[in-house]
């Protein structure tokens, strides 16, 4: 855009009054534009004849008829540098009405149209004794009475209209709710002794909950649920490097910037590795540019067209071939070189061991270390899929979770930081190695990382783990065959994991995977509490021993980060699935990307499109996410978590205003409780959840 550097409103100000597609008298008014946004603001109300006291509401009209591009104006706006904002994208929206509507001798008409009074849209008058007999019909009660019926309608009084969808939504999701604590309702497992082959850390992300389950099943494994950055608030810059991108969740700011680097002696094979993605990344690039070029189609269908079509045909109908032939193909010109993650650079001694500290201490690995310990980031792998990044992990801010298992790792092995915990009552055996992975959730693989730096000692705990990984990965891809489109439905482990193999690369495929649909509740307890129970990756589970943690720090940091990602998570999909027009993208058949990257718009023109497309939700047949709150479930002293309670606005909010549903039991065989704003109550297993104390919203 000429003139960017001056910023949005001055550049669009010069370009607005040569614009050729506006009638002449519209170019003349623009033409005579403030310099300032905000004067052409007050300029414009004042020209559409929009009264002081209801200025408010007509700006808040017009930030809600493209609501998409008004978020990401906003969004750019809060960046450092952007030179856009929200002032100027009213300035030349009011600006361009107030022009138009001037050449036409239309003023105040759009004020006039705006101020509609929507409060009686939809609420059509209702038939007290005709909701009765609707309800008698359903429930095919025959043979009432006038006085009957009109008893009946005197009590469906009571329950307005508006509230019903409320009372159903609580029924709906106390049928889960108590299904679920049920299901809890049983003897914990015996713990082993032995100490463990391994121990598997876990995101807590359901979708690791199935990966977690059947890996225990193999051996004396113990898994962890921990929020999946690991305590590492850092940026990335990988080996290629660029700008660094935030890999820690939203409400937490980072802290650190981390460095890929080629291993000692790699130099060269890193170069070679750099220099083949450069010769892809420009190939794929100028493809890209001859498709948006006027002319270079026609002569690239020519000269290209006898390799793209038969390329494009095995891409279609051989994902899984095609796939595999691309990988080594880039494997070849561009191979992965061995590098390491440089925390001695950017961390300091203290920096480094306070981190791996806090690390510990948050998931509750403070002793009883296995020679072996995993530290297991998620990520996903699909092929032309805009929404790669609601695949990924949201603790690391929508992108994949290795990074800082790799960088966690080697803080745990770094023999200064040892010194330091030891010094800090956590002794870590000489003989424990904390060992990096990423489970890729679409293909249900674990790739264990940087497996160069492992001791000779240790392969063989490796190698016995790669195996049992590899069994439960196929498993549980059995396990999502069962539910995903198009997959066979009872296929054996390892033709399940073939298909989800191939799934991930095909090009056409809009259900790579469900993603987190149908997350339902957020577990904190110890993991003796979900050991063995089939949670269908339903729950996000968080390690957690109250015993531990005497002074509530640990539970406080669950609560008021990993728990308010996960609500997030959740009410994007909840929101989503209930309204899909207002809160969702559409149909992912007729997106287009926009901007490299910035978005996508449904067809040529809208807005841009907010929230997660119906394929995340549905497969057009059966919908794939029951739409509900979050249940947060917690085992720890009732006391403590009001303490909690009282200290965050945002607990408050999410538990006192309903968004997430919050039951608690003091140890692992005693009562249920819900918290409402008026106390306690208990909850029974079954049975209906306590009614919600009448109140006011909290603030």
């Amino acid at each position: 855009m000429p003139g960017r550097d001056r910023g949005f409103y001055p550049a669009w100000r010069a370009l607005a009054a040569h614009d050729t597609t506006l009638p002449r008298p519209v170019r003349e008014r623009l033409r005579h534009l403030p310099e300032r946004a905000e004067e052409a603001i007050l300029e414009a109300l004042a020209a559409l004849g929009v009264p002081d006291d209801r200025r408010t509401h007509y700006l808040q009209a017009h930030l809600t008829r493209l609501p998409g591009f008004a978020a990401h104006v906003r969004w750019r706006g809060e960046q450092a540098d952007e030179g856009i904002d929200l002032v100027d994208y009213l300035a030349l929206r009011l600006s361009a009405e107030a022009a138009m509507l001037a050449s036409t001798h239309s003023h105040g008409t759009a004020w006039a149209l705006a101020r509609t009074d929507r409060s009686e849209v939809g609420q059509a008058t209702v038939d007290p004794l005709g909701r009765a007999q609707h309800l008698l019909s359903a429930l095919e009660i025959t043979g009432t009475d006038a006085a009957q019926r009109t008893a009946l309608a005197e009590l469906l009084d009571e329950l307005p209209v508006r509230q019903r969808a409320l009372v159903w939504l609580d029924a709906y999701e106390d049928h889960y709710r108590s299904r679920l604590l049920r299901l809890l309702d049983r003897p914990l497992p015996e713990q082993p002794d032995a100490r463990p082959q391994a121990q598997v850390v876990c995101c807590i992300d359901p979708r690791s909950e199935g990966l977690r389950r059947h890996l225990e099943t193999l051996g004396n494994y113990r898994t962890l649920g921990f929020a999946g950055f690991f305590a590492v608030a850092m940026r990335y810059r990988d080996l290629a490097g660029g700008t660094a991108r935030a890999q820690c969740p939203g409400p937490i700011a980072p802290r650190h910037t981390v460095t890929e680097l080629p291993s000692p002696g790699r130099q060269r094979a890193a170069e070679r590795s750099l220099a083949g993605r450069r010769v892809l990344a420009a190939a794929e690039n100028s493809l890209h540019a001859a498709k948006d070029d006027l002319v270079a189609p026609f002569v690239l269908a020519e000269a290209a067209g006898w390799l793209a079509g038969p390329l494009a045909a095995a891409k279609t109908f051989a994902p899984g071939a095609a796939g595999a032939a691309r990988s080594w193909w880039a494997r070849r010109i561009a191979p992965a070189p061995q590098t390491e993650i440089s925390v001695a650079d950017d961390l300091t001694v203290a920096e480094r061991a306070a981190t791996a500290e806090t690390m510990l201490t948050l998931m509750g690995l403070t002793g009883g270390f296995a020679r072996l310990v995993v530290l297991c980031g998620h990520g996903a792998h699909t092929d032309n899929n805009p929404y790669q990044a609601a695949l990924d992990c949201g603790a690391c801010g929508g992108h994949p979770g290795g990074p800082n298992a790799r960088t966690a790792a080697a803080l745990l092995n770094d023999p200064q930081v040892r010194l330091h915990l030891a010094d800090h009552g956590i002794s870590v055996p000489g003989d424990t190695w904390f060992v990096a992975a990423e489970h890729d959730t679409t293909t249900d693989t674990v790739r264990l990382l940087d497996t160069h730096l492992l001791p000779d000692t240790h392969r063989p705990d490796v190698d016995a783990l790669t195996a049992d990984l590899r069994t439960a990965g196929a498993w549980l891809a059995a396990e999502r065959c069962a539910v995903l489109p198009g997959a066979p439905v009872r296929a054996q482990p390892r033709r399940a994991a073939r298909h989800t193999r191939a799934r991930a690369r095909d090009w056409a495929q809009v259900f790579p995977e469900w993603g987190l649909a149908d997350n339902a509740a957020f577990m904190i307890a110890p993991r003796a509490r979900t050991r063995g129970v089939d949670l269908r990756s339903r729950v996000f589970l968080h390690d957690y021993d109250a015993d531990l943690d005497p002074t509530g720090s640990v539970l406080e940091t669950i609560l008021t980060a990993p728990l308010v990602v996960a609500h997030w998570i959740n009410s994007q999909y909840y929101f989503a699935a209930v309204d899909q027009d207002a809160f969702g993208a559409g149909s992912k058949a007729l997106h287009n990307v926009v901007g490299g990257g910035l978005g996508v718009m449904s067809g040529p023109t809208s807005d841009l499109r907010a929230g997660l497309p119906w394929q995340s939700l549905t497969d057009g047949h059966h919908v794939r996410h029951e739409p509900q709150r979050l249940l947060a479930l917690v085992q720890a002293p009732l006391s403590r978590l009001d303490t909690l309670i009282a200290r965050h606005t945002v607990l408050r909010q999410m538990f006192g205003n309903d968004w997430v549903a919050l039951a608690a039991q003091e140890h692992a065989d005693g009562p249920w409780h819900r918290y409402t704003p008026g106390g306690w109550q208990p909850w029974h297993p079954g049975t209906d959840a306590p009614a919600a104390t009448p109140r006011a919203a909290h603030p």
